[in-house]
């Protein structure tokens, strides 16, 4: 037979490249293939697999969550331990994660201060005395994030702790709305060693589930005295994108419901909530409670489903024996559901000297071309 096509000749030229090109070849049909990567477990593979088990290790909510958005991410960052390029440049503005890192130290130690004074809760009556308290952490945080970032314009980083400033303050006064819960714990952390902490953090990781190993902190744990209940709370300092139903967003926000189980299972006191709290004017001040409770985590099956489920709609997380074999199906496809922006691995091709270099951004520009319809079906077909 007749074989058509000008670049046919590249086939006979060597074995290497004869396999190059067949794998890029079916890496842009629809159907999941070996040249797609590790796409599913075999006797070769199960050994190698076996030390990342949720069981086997502790990973961060942060990296699960990551798995949620990108599982190809996920394997580059937290098993591999790649990260994008950092090239070290003056501070021309204050980053959303250099502003979150700032934010949530100032509020650890406001709460440690007003502690230490024996001033919490915050009380209408107690909010002068807040309010200074606070300004006098906000100076001090401030000026050790500018020893170590050295800003390049002083008029703007001072302009950007103003608006900092501003946040917190409205957000101390919206603590004296709530009387009934009172601050207990401050970065509590569970399987971490590292600075800033509350001294009465766990250093073991926490097993939940009987199964899962986790580590990470927890912004803020309330302690109500009249029903000696706890509630955890997860500050976050960006826009509200919650809906009224939110669970655990598909995976993308573990931190209500995992948090609340991980610190019941470590402190041994019942945790009846978890919650959202948006502390900026970005995110409206407002809070987004999830109730704790069995009807919650665990409500009855529905009629042909194959198992129990502990949440509802797109939230649910699967707790049948095939729901729970499927959390030891490791699969990490290319660039499965991106999370908004350039993905891990794309910001790394991208980056001089990473792995790939111009070779892989070539490529990238050619399955944007011809790859993404194939691509495309690859995800949706799962």
């Amino acid at each position: 037979a007749t074989v058509r096509g000008h670049a046919h000749y590249l086939l006979g030229l060597n074995e290497a490249l004869r396999r190059s090109v067949i794998r890029r070849w079916a890496r842009g049909r629809p159907a999941w293939s070996p040249s797609d990567g590790l796409i599913k477990v075999a006797p070769g593979t199960q050994a190698a697999l076996a030390a990342y088990r949720l069981g086997r290790r502790p990973y961060s909510l942060s990296a699960l969550q990551r798995f949620a958005s990108c599982p190809y991410q996920f394997l580059l960052a937290t098993i591999h331990r790649l990260e994008p390029w950092d090239e070290p440049e003056p501070l021309m503005r204050m980053d959303p994660l250099t502003r979150g890192s700032l934010f949530h130290k100032a509020q650890a130690e406001f709460y440690r201060a007003m502690e230490g004074r024996n001033e919490l809760p915050v009380t209408r009556e107690r909010l002068p005395g807040a309010a200074r308290t606070l300004d006098g952490v906000i100076d001090r945080v401030a000026a050790e994030y500018a020893e170590k970032l050295a800003p390049a314009i002083e008029r703007v980083w001072r302009d950007e702790i103003d608006e900092l400033r501003r946040d917190l303050g409205i957000w101390v006064q919206k603590l004296a709305d709530d009387q009934a819960w009172q601050p207990k714990y401050f970065e509590l952390s569970f399987g971490l060693s590292d600075e800033g902490r509350d001294p009465r953090s766990l250093p073991d990781p926490v097993v939940v589930g009987g199964r899962f190993v986790l580590r990470g902190s927890v912004d803020l744990i309330e302690h109500r005295a009249d029903l000696d209940v706890l509630r955890v709370t997860d500050h976050k300092t960006g826009k509200n994108r919650s809906t009224p139903d939110l669970i655990v967003g598909g995976g993308s926000t573990l931190q209500p419901v995992l948090y609340s189980l991980a610190v019941e299972r470590g402190l041994g006191r019942r945790v009846v909530a978890g919650r959202l709290f948006y502390a900026t004017t970005a995110g409206g001040f407002v809070a987004h409670e999830i109730p704790i409770n069995d009807q919650r985590l665990h409500p009855r099956p529905r009629a042909g489903s194959a198992g129990d489920y502990r949440s509802r709609g797109r939230n649910r997380i699967p707790c049948s024996r095939a729901g729970r074999a499927r959390l030891h199906v490791v699969r990490f496809p290319p660039r499965v559901r991106p999370a908004r922006g350039r993905t891990h691995e794309a910001q790394i091709a991208r980056t001089p000297g990473g792995p790939g270099g111009p070779e892989v951004h070539a490529l990238r520009k050619h399955k944007g071309h011809k790859g993404d319809k194939g691509h495309r079906g690859k995800t949706e077909g799962r």
